[in-house]
């Protein structure tokens, strides 16, 4: 049905990628519905495979139209490593092993987020994005080990330990996916 608002299940639990796309979809005349599901998570360096994947999971199980994302860090250190499997990297390494990990090597990393759209029974479309920062050479604030760890350029301490809603503000003007996506739904919707 052209020009009518379309609605799209958002599959997430995380409550940060939330407060993201409510803040990102509140300017688009879109209808963004939340589902936290189990998605099968695929072993692949590549967190655009690993979205899609999730994604067309996602999309059948429902039976409605997804968007799922995906997040990782690739530390240039650790020659990518953890890359998406920054959960379970952040679950069993302190902020102060990870200091040791990058001790006497570069503390740069990229952050790619990839945001997967499956509509049930069609190959999901991705939208990838990244960003720099370094590792700070102490942890501040309070959270996960990498957040307590992660720069962002332009910023003077770790995004831990900053005001949320500039790092929210931060994320929405550089994560850009999610701004791609939203255009690229109203076009198709046309």
């Amino acid at each position: 049905m052209k020009n009518s608002k379309p609605t799209i299940t958002f599959v997430t639990g995380n409550k940060h990628k939330i407060n993201s796309a409510k803040k990102i979809f509140a300017d688009y005349p879109i209808n963004l519905v939340f589902k936290n599901i189990e998605t099968p998570e695929i072993q692949s360096m590549d967190v655009s495979e690993v979205a899609k994947h999730s994604a067309k999971y996602a999309a059948k199980k429902l039976n409605v139209p997804v968007i799922v994302s995906d997040c990782g860090y690739y530390l240039e250190a650790l020659g990518g490593f953890p890359g998406p499997f920054a959960r379970y990297f952040q679950e069993s390494l302190s902020s102060e092993d990870i200091l040791k990990l990058v001790q006497g090597k570069s503390r740069n990393i990229i952050i790619k987020e990839c945001l997967a759209y499956a509509v049930p029974g069609q190959e999901p479309i991705i939208f990838p994005s990244e960003v720099g920062a370094v590792i700070a050479k102490k942890p501040e604030g309070k959270g996960l080990s990498v957040d307590r760890l992660l720069q962002y350029k332009g910023f003077d301490k770790p995004q831990a330990a900053c005001d949320y809603n500039k790092i929210l503000d931060f994320w929405d003007k550089h994560f850009t996916n999610y701004r791609d996506f939203a255009e690229y739904l109203l076009k198709k919707a046309g």
